[in-house]
């Protein structure tokens, strides 16, 4: 049976939900100061970060959400609040728990994230994305995309064959609904083929349709979902 990694930074007063989830047979470990959070994000690499809003500040909150998204397997982050105030929109997370809860309702959170965690992975051969950590597999090998560059081969992945407008293109990736900046399109378009054709100067998958009004994933097929995370290569 596998044994779940779970970072708790919460208040070292109240820790009773690490007991109760080392008893429901997670691995847990806990921080509260900020320098050895980040260590643990890196050594013990958690699948899920339980962080207290209540016992953090803003700014720690905020290193913490965002050392989470940059790490190569991405953690869960589930927030622990008190308020029922909305987050702020820069933070990075899966889920919130509002304070006073049970711990059934906890440990579902938990249970329900990491279940989900197979289906971040979209398969349409030759390719294989993760969403979560943004890692592409393809015929030139694996390679991590950024942000805007893992969206788009997302939206390809799931329409393919289908010429996707420009301008949905803008409003999905960009969520801007013109295209004054639509060179930005043209430039993650070049970046994402230099990285998954053989030629991109000729491209054989990402080609241009309709005299540049749109772009096709010359693929068939229907897109599967399920898989082992994927994990960028270390140094």
């Amino acid at each position: 049976m596998t044994t779940h990694r779970i970072l708790a930074v919460v208040d070292v007063n109240d820790c009773s939900v690490c007991d109760e989830l080392q008893q429901a047979n997670f691995d847990v470990r806990f921080a509260q100061t900020l320098r050895p959070t980040l260590q643990l994000i890196k050594d013990f690499d958690p699948e899920v970060i339980l962080l207290d809003m209540d016992a953090n500040t803003p700014g720690k909150v905020k290193r913490i959400t965002q050392a989470a998204r940059v790490h190569i397997s991405r953690p869960f982050v589930v927030l622990l609040k008190s308020s029922r105030a909305a987050p702020e929109k820069t933070l990075f997370y899966d889920d919130i728990l509002i304070k006073p809860f049970i711990f059934s309702k906890l440990q579902r959170s938990v249970s329900n994230l990491l279940a989900s965690r197979p289906q971040y992975v979209i398969k349409l051969q030759p390719f294989i994305l993760d969403r979560r950590t943004q890692v592409l597999v393809g015929p030139r090998g694996k390679v991590r995309l950024n942000r805007k560059m893992a969206k788009l081969m997302e939206i390809f992945m799931l329409h393919p064959g289908q010429t996707m407008d420009q301008l949905v293109l803008m409003k999905e990736v960009w969520n801007l609904n013109a295209l004054r900046d639509v060179r930005t399109l043209h430039v993650h378009i070049r970046w994402l083929r230099e990285l998954i054709e053989p030629e991109p100067s000729h491209p054989q998958f990402l080609k241009t349709q309709f005299r540049n009004k749109g772009y096709v994933l010359a693929l068939s097929g229907t897109p599967q979902f399920g898989g082992e995370p994927i994990l960028p290569d270390t140094p």
